[in-house]
């Protein structure tokens, strides 16, 4: 009996033991936990890279309108199939950089006399194309013209691969970041130890214009023989990074 409960006491005295223990070290990783979050500083930076941009997409769009559906369609469809041939016979524009974005086959309905009526149908059709020949983008929009396109819109530029221009930004961004910590260091009197967090993002906006709707093809077929001249411009590849240190 004595043996029985000696060992009892004695599990009961090793259970007790080991949990103070366990309190004592979550009490200890807590206290190191608090200390790294006080101790730690958090400096932002960011870095701007400019280039001119190799690709430009442009939305190309038919509308047609009709009382019958199947003549709407049949406008629409001869319309945007002729635009497309020339994209890929005139400017050797690849199949694969043209995408339909929308077809959309909407009634048209009339008020009269408090009555709904039917009077026709409007099918829109969208494609989006991808110019890796930036010096043919005004022809590409006189011919889609010509040809029947009646709303062309959201030209945008941008890079076919853009990583490097983000590398090159991204140490712009963390050269800013590492100049602001040695100053805010020697103004503050403490010694960055160590990097524990790093983030970046990035910012690479396309950059937009060129709208052109049914209302303004008047004025563009006064003369046919000239072509919109477009500017590319440059785009700014922005990288902001925020590191975090340990400071002393």
């Amino acid at each position: 009996m004595n043996n029985i409960f000696q060992n009892k006491f004695f599990q009961f005295l090793i259970f007790v033991t080991l949990m103070v223990f366990i309190a004592f070290l979550i009490t200890a990783i807590g206290n190191n936990t608090k200390l790294d979050r006080n101790d730690t500083i958090t400096i932002q930076g960011e870095g701007e890279v400019y280039a001119v941009p190799n690709i430009g997409a442009i939305d190309i769009a038919v509308v047609t309108e009709a009382l019958k559906v199947e003549k709407a369609m049949s406008e629409n469809t001869e319309k945007m199939n002729n635009v497309i041939g020339a994209l890929k016979t005139d400017f050797n524009i690849d199949e694969k950089d043209i995408q339909t974005q929308n077809f959309n086959i909407n009634p048209r309905y009339e008020w009269n006399d408090n009555e709904r009526i039917l009077v026709g149908y409007e099918i829109n059709q969208v494609i989006n194309v991808k110019i890796r020949n930036l010096d043919i983008i005004g022809d590409v929009i006189q011919k889609s013209t010509d040809l029947g396109a009646n709303d062309i819109n959201s030209l945008s530029f941008t890079f076919d691969d853009d990583e490097a221009l983000k590398q090159e930004a991204r140490e712009k961004a963390i050269q800013n970041a590492k100049d602001k910590a040695e100053a805010l260091a020697k103004d503050l009197g403490v010694k960055m130890v160590k990097i524990v967090d790093f983030y970046e993002s990035f910012s690479v906006p396309a950059t937009r214009g060129v709208y052109y709707n049914e209302a303004m093809k008047m004025k563009i077929s006064l003369d046919s023989a000239t072509s919109a001249d477009i500017e590319v411009g440059q785009n700014k590849i922005t990288s902001t990074v925020s590191i975090t240190y340990l400071i002393k």
